[in-house]
């Protein structure tokens, strides 16, 4: 237990004044013996004992009516495991130094029944008057957004901070960790606790990042220095009522189509819930009004969902007569959570699709070239170039959409430098990039290290239909917009190159070897297919589908970043450039420090590009680490762990001092009862005289 006033405690030993007081008078009186006085005792000796019980329980009743007088006056606080060290219980101050770590995600946003505290206003709040309450001598602000330690003069500045407010853009808490221990580290910090408060989403917390293991042992090593103090938000249960169900929205697609008579934008959207509050029955349907906003004009259109999911394809909005560029947004009713019910897109007339393909086989060539020039929609132009390795440094790089890349990789270390930092640039701009293996052993001995990656050799593979596994949830390989799966497992490979590097597979053979993986980037997209189109290595080309649907997908993600318009992940966009850009939509309210991480719409004012900011996908997820997952990330280290639900008025920090003052008046109650004078019955009351018999 700890104390607010907890010099009051050395008051302690006037609860021992009772005693003393007894033992004074006990010695007051000297003891003679005398006869008549002796017959008395004798008489009285039967009621000796009760006697004695009751001096000791009357004095026992004073000294704790003192010693809670004292402890209430102290200032207890319940703060149970979340309270201060040991030595703060006895100097009265909280830990020396406190970091906290704000987890700002849209999940974060989402309340009780929609209009209560959301879990980060309660949060915030319950963090700054615990803070308030128990002290500390210096606090660190640690937000998802930054992940830099800002230094606060007090625990209430959390509540006016715009940088603890709402974010569009996702957690990162291995990130944050770290920057909490570089912080303790180069500062020399001494005792130290870390508040964390977070909804325990999964895609913020990455508990499968190799990144907890490290972090763990370092903190582990600082023993009891450093103390972690979780407060986690549960889930919010709906109890299968509809209105509480939390929905969100997202635009799949958003495409210009222009027309000789009219121009009109198509639009491809989901609406997601969680179906099993919804009864998770096909049966139960529910209409949503989508509002629909383009520029000024608004409309409004019924999504039927079903099972808890509501798709809208190919929804035509007719654009006024010359109007090819523009921006708007989609919107359901409120919910839970505000942070998913609204969507943000741009269209423009899309620039021309240019792929190049570098090879030295004609095979090879012809059947990419042919996959990358048959667009899906007859209004789109694509083209593309077969070129040599030796002629890659007289490719103009401006606008090319994706690159196919049949040969040896070109190393950073050797003379193949400029094409290694030409395609790294390529891929920073926004494009997308294939590399299949060179055929030869010689070739692929040779073949240098790009990306953290690298060809090792050819293998045979016995059984042809050796496809294990694929994502069809996203990426190349993912279903088509009417849920059919693509035949990937029907694809046959006869040979395939070992790869050597980190990266995510997104299509894995028989024996675990990847067939399809993706580096992670932080724009672009860089792809490792560890077979080749030639009939002799698979059937990419003779089956065709799934070569051509992954090229237009990649060629159609590497055009966004050529066209006039973009449509970014929160968080994605540099900070410095994204504060100059002009909010043409979005909460007006938000800094414009912060438009990186804020959904809206955005005009740069020197290019005059439009850009679309949202949400990840993976934030419409509510899948949350495990109570296991969580205790094992945090094994070994001082760790506690407070649940609360949005909107709780619950203080994480209570004082209890009127408890003792109960006890007090309990105490003096009872020893006033102790001191009453015990009655004795009258025997005979009835006989004249009051004469006993």
């Amino acid at each position: 237990m700890n104390f607010l006033q907890p010099w009051m405690l050395a008051a302690l030993p006037l609860a021992l004044i009772p005693i003393i007081i007894h033992l004074i008078n006990q010695r007051r009186y000297q003891s003679t013996q005398w006869a008549a006085m002796m017959f008395l005792l004798s008489a009285n000796r039967m009621n000796r004992g009760y006697a004695r019980i009751r001096q000791w329980l009357i004095l026992a009743l004073r000294t704790l009516v003192i010693a809670a007088l004292i402890f209430a006056i102290g200032r207890p606080i319940a703060s149970g495991v979340l309270g201060g060290s040991v030595a703060g219980a006895f100097t009265g101050r909280g830990p020396a130094n406190t970091i906290v770590l704000l987890d700002r995600s849209p999940s974060m946003q989402s309340s009780s029944d929609g209009t209560s505290r959301t879990k980060l206003e309660t949060g915030v709040s319950q963090i700054a008057e615990a803070l308030q309450t128990i002290g500390t001598e210096r606090l660190v602000l640690i937000e998802s957004n930054a992940a830099t330690p800002r230094e606060l003069d007090a625990p209430a500045d959390l509540l006016d901070l715009p940088e603890a407010g709402p974010s569009d853009a996702s957690a990162d808490l291995p990130t944050m960790l770290l920057a909490a221990l570089d912080h303790i580290n180069a500062n020399q910090l001494g005792q130290t606790e870390v508040w964390i408060c977070s909804d325990l989403r999964a895609h913020d917390w990455r508990a499968d990042d190799g990144r907890w293991t490290s972090l763990r042992d370092a903190f582990v090593e600082f023993g009891r220095r450093i103390r972690f103090r979780l407060l986690a938000f549960s889930e919010v249960s709906s109890e299968g009522i509809s209105n509480t169900v939390n929905l969100s929205v997202r635009v799949e697609e958003a495409m210009l189509e222009v027309g000789e008579e009219e121009s009109a934008v198509v639009l491809s959207l989901k609406i997601d819930g969680d179906a099993e509050s919804m009864n998770d029955s096909e049966s139960v349907s529910q209409t949503v009004p989508l509002t629909l906003s383009l520029d000024e004009s608004r409309s409004v259109v019924d999504v039927e969902l079903r099972g808890g999911v509501g798709e809208l394809t190919g929804h035509r909005v007719v654009l006024p007569r010359g109007v090819t560029r523009g921006h708007g947004s989609v919107s359901i009713p409120a919910d839970l959570n505000p942070a998913d019910n609204d969507f943000y897109f741009t269209f423009d007339v899309p620039p021309a699709r240019r792929t190049v393909v570098v090879t030295e086989d004609e095979e090879v060539g012809r059947v990419l070239k042919l996959a990358a020039e048959i667009t899906p929609d007859e209004s789109l132009k694509s083209v593309a170039e077969v070129v040599s390795p030796r002629e890659v440094n007289g490719i103009s790089w401006e606008d090319v959409s994706l690159l196919l890349w049949h040969a040896g990789l070109p190393d950073t270390a050797t003379s193949d430098a400029s094409t290694a930092k030409m395609i790294r640039a390529f891929v920073n701009r926004g494009g997308r990039v294939v590399f299949f293996p060179p055929e030869g052993g010689s070739r692929l001995s040779t073949s240098g290290e790009l990306f953290a990656m690298r060809w090792t050799t050819w293998n045979d593979q016995p059984d042809e239909n050796a496809i294990r596994s694929w994502r069809g949830d996203a990426d190349l390989l993912a279903a088509t917009m009417a849920g059919t799966s693509l035949p990937v497992g029907r694809l046959r490979v006869q040979r395939y190159a070992g790869l050597e590097g980190e990266a995510t597979s997104l299509a894995t053979l028989a024996d675990g070897k990847p067939l399809l993986s993706r580096v992670a980037t932080p724009r672009g997209g860089v792809y490792f297919c560890s077979t080749t189109p030639l009939a002799t290595d698979s059937s990419l080309a003779a089956d065709g589908v799934v070569l051509y649907v992954m090229i237009q997908r990649a060629l159609s993600d590497g055009a966004k970043s050529l066209g006039n318009t973009s449509n970014l992940e929160a968080g994605v966009a540099n900070p410095a450039a994204a504060s100059k850009w002009q909010r043409l939509s979005g909460r007006s309210e938000a800094l414009s420090s912060e438009n990186a991480f804020v959904a809206g719409v955005f005009e740069q004012r020197d290019e005059g590009r439009l850009i679309a900011i949202n949400r990840s996908e993976p934030e419409d997820a509510a899948t949350t680490v495990s109570d296991s997952q969580v205790d094992a990330l945090f094994q070994g280290v001082p760790f506690v762990r407070v649940d609360r639900e949005a909107g709780s008025g619950s203080s994480l920090v209570e004082e209890v001092w009127r408890a003792f003052l109960i006890v007090m008046l309990i105490a003096m109650i009872g020893e006033a009862w102790l001191c009453l004078p015990r009655q004795r019955p009258v025997e005979n009351a009835g006989l004249p005289g009051g004469v006993s018999a």
